[in-house]
């Protein structure tokens, strides 16, 4: 890991939304953001989190979540749900291109 030795999951490098991080996303020119969620990845609730405090603090902020699909799952295009991420970053990219200062 790259965190700091006696860090934990509250340190700002991996939780900028934390009790520890000083940093008010609001305030900071972030760029459009794409998540994709799988209902049986480990790291769904951080996840979740993660998509919740941009929305927040006003980001651009699409989510595209698959209930059956576990972390990464979008890489392995045999697998029926493939096709649902495969499709939204498809939709995200082309949204990202539409835009008048791209």
């Amino acid at each position: 890991m790259f965190l700091p030795d006696g860090s934990d999951w509250d340190h700002p490098a991996v939780n900028v939304f934390g009790p520890k991080s000083s940093v008010d996303i609001s305030q900071v020119k972030y760029p459009s953001t794409l998540i994709l969620i799988g209902g049986l990845d480990l790291l769904y609730d951080w996840q979740r989190k993660y998509y919740d405090g941009l929305k927040k603090a006003g980001k651009e902020v699409d989510l595209v979540e698959d209930p059956n699909a576990f972390h990464g799952s979008h890489m392995f295009e045999e697998l029926p749900g493939s096709a649902l991420f495969i499709k939204g970053i498809r939709d995200f990219m082309g949204k990202q291109m539409n835009k008048e200062n791209y």
